[in-house]
């Protein structure tokens, strides 16, 4: 999983992160379940909001607002799912929208600068209070207080965290915080203080990876015993064991993200665990599929399931919902968004309803709606 609280979402959630997860219903109490919304941005002007069918795994458009700025390539949601904040990688600013509880219309509120250049990625921290952005063009990361009305201050504190900084979140504790650095070749850790914001180096600054990796998302496992970092240079799965006291992220194992078989130039993108923490995820730019493991829990080792095409061109995202019925790949360069039935006993993906067209999709994020 993955944070924030996007499923996304989250990282969390995966990542977790990732994401936006829905209560356990009262025993004398039945309840109605969350409306689920999915937000689709990316290469094109507007940032797009579609209903979610729980039964199918259709998207339907609702509607759309013009972001705030050109190229909003990743989006994150507040834990309360009352706000969204967009990158835009073209202006290197962070915008915040306001949620409507109801229906998943957003209104802008207002946007600062990132801290830096060239924002990749940004994420909320679990206490909700400040979004985090990690700059891909000069490395910087950002800590951005969040106001009482959902809008974001400028940023508080910035450093460098190393080359192609390409992602940020938090543990499940919210205690670490960790930047994979492309360009670097490690991914950087550090000690969060939630109640200040305050991010400083941990003890252990550093996780090597191998040369030309090219490290870029990381989700943790729903227990918090593991994370998988996708490496996008090489095309593969780093497994680490995490120690929960010190924030300090031990490699494995490392495994190929693609099929014995491929040929020719292959990145991949994003990575996602498995609500159930049974199956990872990966997507393959260049061979368009989603990768498909098997998680041992004990081990965090990965076996490799299958290989599902993506039914498009360059998934550089997708996501699954909180349920983790479904999965969403965005194809930025066919300009569609697939969704995918996932058998929860093997773990394996297979296309549902009908995709949906999208300009250059860079993100997708299932958002469960508080309810009313």
């Amino acid at each position: 999983m993955k944070c924030p609280l996007i499923f996304l979402v989250a990282a969390c959630g995966a990542g977790s992160d990732p994401m936006t997860t829905i209560d356990a219903p009262r025993v004398d109490a039945p309840t109605v379940p969350a409306r689920l919304v999915a937000y689709v941005s990316g290469g094109g002007p507007d940032i797009t909001w579609y209903d979610v069918d729980r039964t199918t795994g259709a998207l339907t458009k609702v509607s759309s607002i013009a972001a705030f700025a050109a190229n909003p390539s990743f989006l994150a949601i507040d834990p309360g799912s009352s706000h969204l904040y967009a990158v835009s990688e073209a202006t290197s600013r962070v915008g915040a929208y306001a949620i409507d509880p109801a229906t998943g219309a957003l209104t802008f509120v207002n946007d600062v600068a990132s801290g830096g250049s060239g924002p990749a990625h940004v994420s909320v921290d679990r206490s909700g209070r400040y979004v985090l952005v990690a700059n891909y063009g000069d490395g910087a990361i950002a800590v951005l207080p969040i106001r009482a009305d959902g809008g974001l201050g400028a940023a508080q504190q910035t450093q460098k965290a190393g080359t192609n900084a390409h992602m940020i979140l938090t543990d499940p504790a919210n205690h670490f915080a960790f930047v994979p650095c492309l360009g670097s070749g490690y991914l950087a850790q550090y000690t969060f203080d939630p109640a200040t914001g305050q991010l400083a180096a941990n003890a252990v600054p550093h996780v090597m990876t191998a040369t030309g990796a090219g490290p870029r998302h990381l989700a943790f496992s729903p227990d918090a015993a593991h994370a998988y970092l996708i490496n996008e240079t090489d095309s593969t799965l780093t497994a680490l064991g995490y120690d929960a006291a010190t924030g300090r992220l031990t490699p494995i194992d490392t495994v190929s993200s693609r099929a014995a078989s491929a040929t020719g130039a292959n990145t991949t993108a994003e990575v996602w665990v498995h609500p159930s923490g049974k199956f990872v995820y990966g997507s393959n730019r260049g061979d368009d599929t989603i990768a498909v493991f098997a998680r041992d829990a004990l081990t965090g080792r990965l076996t490799p399931i299958a290989q599902t095409s993506t039914q498009g061109m360059t998934p550089r995202d997708f996501t699954l919902d909180p349920s983790g019925r479904f999965l969403y790949a965005a194809n930025q360069d066919s300009s569609s968004v697939v969704a995918f039935a996932i058998d929860p006993t093997a773990g394996t993906l297979t296309p549902t309803a009908t995709p949906i067209t999208v300009t250059s999709p860079a993100f997708v994020g299932i958002v469960a709606l508080p309810q009313l």
